[in-house]
């Protein structure tokens, strides 16, 4: 027995591929999670902007338009909140492309992806979210791919604690909300 390096096998699981342009921000935002046991959330607020008439639950999510900051017609449902982790994991794609970091909640175990969208025209289609109860995105910019190589700490202190480019895709508190207004409709226009 000697001293060298233990290490846990990956039981076959696709590691984050390196050459992926959007790798080392993953890489950089899961560290920070892992520092600080933390997640800001953004404000969630929502509007149902559905025509006159009947509508279905089929067609419905297409009227249903999710906000992070207050705009006329819109319901807040949640406030900025700081999510205490339980745990967070990278997930990857077969070929290493990374999807997004899930984030499960200390207490209600609530599990939330957050996926992180390029700062410029992005050709390929992004990896699918994994199914999850809640997802949201997080926008870099232009001055986020400086600093990735200029100030890396401050820059995942920023992906880790700040609401600043981050949106809902979906929330649970959404589809409770969207199932009352459809519901409220379909009395409405009998």
């Amino acid at each position: 027995m000697g001293g060298g390096h233990v290490s846990r096998p990956d039981f076959g699981m696709p590691q984050p591929d390196a050459a992926y342009p959007l790798t080392e921000f993953y890489l950089l935002a899961q560290q920070a999670l892992e520092k600080s046991g933390s997640f800001m959330l953004p404000a969630l607020y929502a509007g149902l902007h559905a025509p006159a008439r009947r509508i279905y639950r089929e067609e419905a999510a297409g009227y249903l338009q999710l906000a992070a900051a207050p705009a006329e017609g819109l319901t807040r449902l949640l406030s900025p909140a700081r999510m205490q982790l339980l745990y967070s994991s990278l997930q990857v794609q077969p070929d290493g492309t990374p999807a997004a970091l899930l984030l499960t909640e200390e207490c209600t175990r609530l599990t939330v992806a957050v996926q992180l969208l390029p700062p410029f025209v992005w050709e390929d289609p992004l990896p699918p979210l994994p199914d999850v109860p809640a997802a949201l995105t997080l926008q870099l910019t232009m001055q986020d791919v400086v600093a990735i190589d200029t100030a890396p700490a401050a820059l995942a202190q920023k992906l880790v604690h700040s609401t600043s480019g981050k949106c809902w895709l979906h929330h649970p508190k959404a589809e409770t909300f969207l199932s009352e207004r459809l519901a409220l409709l379909q009395r409405v226009y009998k």
